[in-house]
């Protein structure tokens, strides 16, 4: 493979991850969002919930899971 292959094969995962977090989002648009993490039980902030609709987990523990 030559350069060119490999940076359109790059090119198709970065938009394909686009495309997953914004499908994820619009599934997540109209859930509830947990007020404590669903991993180690601290209060998720308010603004956290409020920016990130459904949201389970504390941002360290959303950094773990993925």
């Amino acid at each position: 493979m030559d350069d060119l292959d490999h940076l359109t094969i790059a090119q198709e995962r970065a938009d394909q991850q686009f495309i997953d977090q914004r499908l994820k989002g619009l599934n997540n648009a109209n859930k509830i969002s947990a007020t404590d993490c669903i991993d180690c039980g601290d209060l998720i902030p308010k603004a956290r919930r409020k920016a990130v609709p459904g949201v389970q987990r504390c941002v360290p523990c959303q950094s773990l899971s993925e």
